[in-house]
Formats: structure tokens, sequence, C-alpha cells
């Protein structure tokens, strides 16, 4: 007769069923353990009681089904002890000698912690020793530190080159920006060979010589709000409904204004790209003039601000730029990585389709200007090759004509590379050859044929002007264009939110919006054709970018990976902490610039801490020299009154200032800052290569639209809430008022 399979099997062991059962109780007693319960060391605990019954009474039916739980029981055990030890590992301090960071989860670290905003106090500064060094656990177990003193950050910034990417991040960026894409290369030769090229393109006069192009681009975008606010676009631009033109009362003086309202980051994303285009392509995008239409169903915009702010639908390559931007952070996102849809680029989906196009739209686009820079390049150095020869047969010397323009500057940077050889071959070959000259009587100029080509003196020669093969010029305008794809994407975004933050910031601070006028009307008494913009001569508005970039970094945080071991002070006693080789240190250059060790008063937005007003205006601070002067000030009263951070300086002789004189008057005691401790731009040998270019835009802009304009928030009681982008920290939504400031 067949035994039922529902009934106990006679044939069962009574060893192997206790056996089973210990398993179980074990099982429950190590669960028990894990949650915290040492009450379960007491033998007669219930819940074990219980469980080695349960484990009894299961155990009487087959074979198979006794087996097929024990396999997975063993599983989930195995398991459970796995986690239990990962989570122990990461419940304690990455590092010896540092105090642990709570919070840990045991499969990615304090990564949950570093992607949200509203945590990084918390976990860069809570948890920090007196000098400011945090232990870190990142995704995988990885060793982390992140440091707060800014002696700390330049020894960690300057040390090393070298960065730790995601895989994904690196996939998704190549796929898109180029595998030659300088900020996804961990470093090495491939990244200082890369870093070398674009550099060249960043001269200071290539730089000095886009100023007139940025200084027209700010005439255009503030002569723009001067229409709207007259109502002179306000037919053209605030359809559908929304109510981005008004006429306000001034609570001070009582009058009517006539007020536009913006949420101002994509007005200023036009802006970075019309000044990108003009100065790093030689090429205008006419952005403003495209975004002349509102789309009240943009994605882009929050909803509470369609009746509040005018909007802007983006003309279609800055639609693009922004969209192959965002995708690399979507698919590299822990959500991204969880659907196959989106990591794959061949699946035909919605996504996928969108992807395609505007990498299309951007590539066709760029190949499209570069080429023709590429044509007008190569016929300039034809006719200076025919002029040089005919020269020559004159007996003349050679006047090569000097480029300034940036994409002139980087086609020719990437040729030079393209068609030197390696300078290893070229080693190779100088061997090669005095091996053989010291064995027969060769020509005393036959090492003339190998050359370094970055010896020569002309790099007219060896371009193929005329034999250029297609395989060539199509490899050339790729790489010019990765380059230039790669450095919007590193500069567009960004100078548009920092630009969104000064907006923020001075909105808060009218005092230093009269400031920035008065040097702006000095400076730039009239705007036109022949105003000459220089961002040296305008220091306050400068010192009103770098103070707002020093209290709302847009870059969350940048890493770096220690090729040694590094030796920091843990306390102000004199402890010494070691940081073991390839530790990931995460660096957060907000946090370390609202750190007191830093910047005196460090939570305030204080531009005087950058420039002090001088003989009728305003010039940079020095800050060794101001330090220097403090500390022989004991036996120099004359000394004193210059260098003491706490005696005011005179403020400006004007009447703008009058109305704030005891908040200036507050500004002017701060010390001065020390740029040593500025790291909106990173440091070392991987800084950002457009800082310059980055504060001449915003400072030049800031200046053109203070010298007319006035601004504040465009709605009562707002609160400014930021959001995470990838790596950018953006304000969510900013909605800021513009009128025309009193003559």
């Amino acid at each position: 007769m067949k035994d039922n399979l529902l009934t106990p099997t006679s044939t069962s062991s009574s060893n192997g069923r206790m056996i089973i059962a210990i398993s179980l109780t074990l099982f429950a007693f190590l669960i028990e353990l894990y949650n915290g319960n040492t009450r379960i060391l007491n033998l007669n605990n219930t819940i074990l009681h219980k469980t080695f019954t349960a484990s009894t009474t299961l155990l009487s039916f087959p074979s198979l089904t006794t087996i097929t739980i024990l396999l997975t029981l063993t599983l989930l055990l195995t398991l459970l002890l796995h986690i239990h030890r990962l989570q122990q590992t990461v419940s304690k301090s990455s590092i010896p000698g540092l105090p642990a960071t709570p919070h840990a989860q045991f499969l990615i670290g304090h990564y949950g912690q570093m992607v949200h905003p509203s945590s990084h106090q918390t976990l860069f500064r809570s948890s920090a020793t007196p000098s400011g060094i945090t232990s870190l656990w990142g995704p995988g177990l990885k060793v982390c530190a992140s440091v707060l003193k800014a002696e700390h950050v330049r020894l960690v910034l300057r040390h090393t080159p070298s960065r730790d990417f995601s895989s994904f991040v690196v996939r998704h960026g190549r796929k898109t920006l180029g595998k030659d894409s300088l900020v996804l290369i961990e470093g090495g030769k491939e990244w200082r060979r890369t870093r070398n090229v674009v550099q060249q393109a960043f001269t200071i006069g290539a730089i000095e010589g886009g100023r007139g192009a940025v200084g027209e681009c700010a005439v255009a975008m503030v002569g723009w709000l001067m229409k709207m606010v007259n109502g002179e676009e306000q037919q053209r631009h605030c359809a559908n409904g929304c109510n981005g033109h008004k006429c306000v009362q001034d609570k001070e003086t009582g009058k009517d204004r006539n007020v536009v309202c913006l949420d101002v980051e994509y007005f200023f994303k036009l802006f970075s790209l019309d000044v990108f285009g003009r100065v790093t392509m030689d090429y205008d995008f006419e952005c403003l003039k495209k975004a002349t239409s509102i789309d009240n169903n943009d994605n882009h915009h929050n909803s509470r601000n369609k009746k509040t702010c005018t909007c802007f639908t983006s003309p279609p390559e800055a639609a693009a730029f922004e969209y192959l931007e965002r995708d690399i952070g979507v698919r590299a996102s822990p959500l991204g990585l969880l659907n196959p849809l989106i990591q794959y680029y061949w699946w035909p989906t919605k996504h996928n389709r969108e992807y395609h196009a505007n990498l299309k739209l951007v590539n066709t686009l760029m190949e499209g200007v570069i080429g023709l820079k590429l044509d007008e390049f190569l016929s300039r150095v034809r006719q200076r090759q025919l002029e040089t020869k005919q020269k020559q047969k004159r007996g003349g010397e050679d006047d090569e004509e000097e480029e300034h323009n940036m994409i002139t500057m980087m086609l020719r940077s990437v040729m030079e590379q393209y068609y030197q050889q390696p300078k290893e071959q070229q080693k190779k070959q100088q061997q090669n050859q005095n091996n053989t000259s010291s064995s027969s009587s060769s020509c005393p100029f036959s090492s003339s044929s190998t050359t370094s080509f970055q010896e020569s003196d002309n790099i007219d020669n060896i371009i193929p002007t005329t034999t250029m093969t297609k395989s060539d010029r199509t490899q050339i305008i790729h790489n010019v264009s990765h380059i230039l794809h790669t450095l919007l994407v590193a500069g567009y975004e960004t100078t548009a939110i920092s630009l969104s933050y000064t907006m923020y910031c001075l909105s808060k601070h009218p005092r230093c919006q009269d400031r920035a006028c008065e040097e702006a009307r000095r400076v730039l008494p009239t705007l036109n054709d022949n105003t000459k913009f220089d961002e040296d001569a305008l220091p306050y508005c400068k010192a009103v970018i770098m103070e707002t970039l020093r209290v709302h970094t847009p870059v969350i945080f940048t890493t770096r990976v220690s090729s040694k071991d590094l030796t920091l002070d843990a306390d102000d006693d004199g402890g010494m902490v070691t940081i073991p080789k390839d530790t990931r240190f995460i660096i957060h250059p907000t946090m370390v610039h609202l750190d007191e060790r830093n910047f005196d008063r460090a939570e305030e937005f204080l531009p005087e801490r950058w420039v002090r007003w001088e003989n009728g205006g305003w010039v940079d601070r020095d800050f060794e020299k101001e330090k220097k002067l403090a500390a022989g000030a004991a036996s120099d009263k004359a000394a004193t009154a210059a260098a003491d951070p706490t005696t005011p300086t005179p403020p400006p002789p004007s009447p703008l200032s009058d109305k704030y004189t005891k908040e200036n008057a507050h500004a002017d005691t701060i010390s001065a800052a020390n740029p040593q401790s500025f790291f909106a731009f990173s440091d070392g040998a991987r800084n950002c290569i457009g800082r310059r270019l980055a504060i001449m835009e915003m400072t030049i802009f800031v200046a053109v639209l203070f010298r007319d304009m006035c601004v504040d928030l465009a709605e009562e009681g707002y609160e400014l809430v930021k959001e995470r982008r990838f790596v950018i920290l953006a304000p969510n939504t900013l909605p800021i008022a513009f009128w025309k400031r009193d003559e």
C-alpha cells in the first residue's frame, strides 16, 4: 500500500527529525539574536520552545518536503549570517583611530545618506572628529573618508588626480560624451594627455578674447528683461494664462512698479548656452530669440509657479543638451540600474528613442560647426604656408599670426596630438638611429628626420592641409566634439545654477545690490558697442559671485583616491591618524566653506570678506598681507587701523548705501577670506579648467544686470529647497522678480 503524501512516513528517522528541529531552533535563535533580543540566551524561552515544537511537527512529512525546507533554511541561515557579519563590519569605523559614523547599511554603507542633501549636515559635520575628519563606508564596503579642514582638503586634492567612478557612470557617460571624456578618466597618462589638449585651448588670451561676446550676451539678456518690465514683450511671452508680468506697489516709496517674475534657472540656462556657443565654438545658438513661447505643460517647471512666473520653452538645442546631461544620471541611478529597459540602448523604448534623437541633434550640430571651423583653420594654414615660402625666397622672416579663438586653439591642439608620434615611439626610433650611426658613417643631419613634433617651431609644418584623409578629418571632428560636449556638460548647468543662487542671495541682501550697482555704474557708465568689459575692474561684483559659490556650491562633492598613506592631525591636542592607501576621499565643498575653521562668520553672506573699500573704489583683499599686518599691529596703531578686521572700512560715499549703513558697517568688519580655503572649483591638478571663464561670465552679467535693475523673491515666505540632480545640487524652483532701478 502506497503512503499518502499528507501522512507521516513510518520510515522517517527520529534522529534526522531531531537534527532538523535543532537547526530550525538555531535559526530562530540567530534571528532573535540579530534583532538584539538577548533574552533568548535563556533556553526556557517561549519562542525557542514553540519553534522546536513546530519543527518537530513539520518533520513528520515526507523526506522530499523535509529536504526542501532544510535546504531553504540553510540558505537563509547562511545569508543571514553573512548579512550579520557585514552589518557588524559597517557598524565599526572604516579607518582605525577614527570614531564610527552611525547609520551605515550593510550593502551600500553611507551611500544612502550621501545622495540625500538633508543628511549631509549629520554625515559630514556632526560625526567628524575635532579636526573635521569622518570615517565612512561606500558601496561594496569601500573605505571612504571626508575632511573639512582646509589644509586637509588641499593636501588631498593636490596629492593625486586619481578618481574612483562607478562603472555604470563611466559606461553611460562615455556612451554620450565619448570614451576620451576628460571628466570620466580616472587618472594616469590618458588623463594627462587629454587634460593637456583642453588646457592648451583655455589660454588667457582665448578667454580674454571672449569678454566682448560675454558682454554682448549679458546686454542682450538684460535688454530683454527691460522690455519685459516695460510690457513690450508681454504679449509674446505671457500667453496661456502665465502671469509673469505684473504691477506691484513698492513698500518703501509707495510707487507702482512694473515687475516681471521668472523661474530664473531656465532663463540663465539660455544665457549660459549662448555664452558657451559664442566663446568656445564661435557660434551663436540664439537661445533667447528662439525661446519665445510658453508651454504650461513643461515638466521642468513646478506647477505652483505656472501662475507666478514666466516660463520658457527651451529651444531644441538647449533641450537636447539638457536631456543628454540628465540621461546619464537617470541611467546610472540606483533605480535606473534595476530597469534593464534603460540600461541597454538598443531596446525600442520611448526613452531610448528620445535619447538617440537628442544625441543625433547634438552631434549633427556640433560636428557641423566644428567641420566649418576646421575648413577655415586649414585654409588659413595653407595661406600662411604660402606666405612663409614667399618670405623665405625673399629672405624675410616668418611672423606667424597668433590665434586667440578658443575653438581654433582646440583644433590646433587636437591635430597636434593626432599627427604627432607618441614619445615612446620617437625615443625608440632615436635609439635605433643612434645605434646605427655608431656602427657606420651616416649623414650628420639624419637625426633631423626623427625630431619630435613637439619641438617643432611651427605646428603648420605637421598639418597635412591638402592630403588630410576623410577618416582623419572625421576622427579630429569627433575628438573636438567630445571635448566640447564634455565642457558643456561640466559648465552649462553649473553656471546657470550659480547665477540662480546669486539672485537668491542678493534678493535677501539689498545692500549688496546697491554696492554692485555703484561699482557697475562707475566702471560701465554706458553700454554700447564700444564698451570694454573686464571682470578684473569689477572686484565687488566678482566678490558677490565668489561668496555665492562659497555658500551655495552647485557641485555636491568631488572624490579622490589616495595613492599612498596620508597622516593628518585628528584633534587639537596633537593626535594623529593615518588614512590608508586607496582610501576614497569625499570632499563636500559647501560643508568645507561653512566650517568656522576656514571662514569667519561662515554662515553669513558677506562679499566684503573678498574685497575692501580703498581710495574711492573696491579692491581685492590680500589675506596673507592682512594676516602679517594684524600680527605686527600691536606696536603700530596705523597698521592696526588698516588691518584689524574689527575696524570698519569707510563705506562708499554714495546715497545708494545710506539706507543700509548699519548693515554695511557690520559687513565691513569681516576678516579677509583665505582663497586657499575656497574649493568651489576644486583644487590641484584636477581643478576646473573653465574657472576663469565661469567667473568672467557671471561677474559681467551681475554688473550689467544690477547696473539698471533690482531683484527680489517673487513669493512671500519663500524657502529655498534644494534637489539633487546626479552630482549637482540645484534649487527645486526659484521665482525671482525683476524691476527697473530708479535713476
